[in-house]
């Protein structure tokens, strides 16, 4: 799973600055096993990110990214990405165990 998580990261225009490769992709393997069609949260939380459809738009609309569809594994990469690059990491509950843990750095 790791490598065909990685290859995706690699789509991803802006990965060039984005936070560490290991975390986002170690996020992304706790939070929805690199499944795609991961629902969780009862139903709330949709996608490789998990993301909740009102915390997905508002996110896109503080990174000024439009066109973003919530339920697009892509589009919730991209949003992932700008989120952890500008400090919202701490909104994926997977983030706050890693980064407690002590293998990657909170911040």
């Amino acid at each position: 799973m790791r490598l065909k998580l990685f290859a995706l990261l690699l789509l991803l225009p802006s990965f060039s600055h984005a936070v560490d490769a290991k975390l986002m992709i170690s996020i992304l393997e706790c939070e929805s096993s690199g499944r795609f069609d991961a629902i969780g949260d009862g139903g709330l939380s949709h996608g490789i990110a998990q993301f909740r459809r009102d915390t997905f738009y508002e996110l896109a609309s503080l990174a000024k990214m439009k066109g973003m569809r919530w339920k697009n594994p892509i589009h919730q990469m991209r949003v992932m990405n700008w989120a952890l690059d500008n400090g919202y990491g701490r909104r994926w509950t997977c983030y706050r165990k890693l980064t407690k843990t002590g293998e990657f750095k909170d911040g």
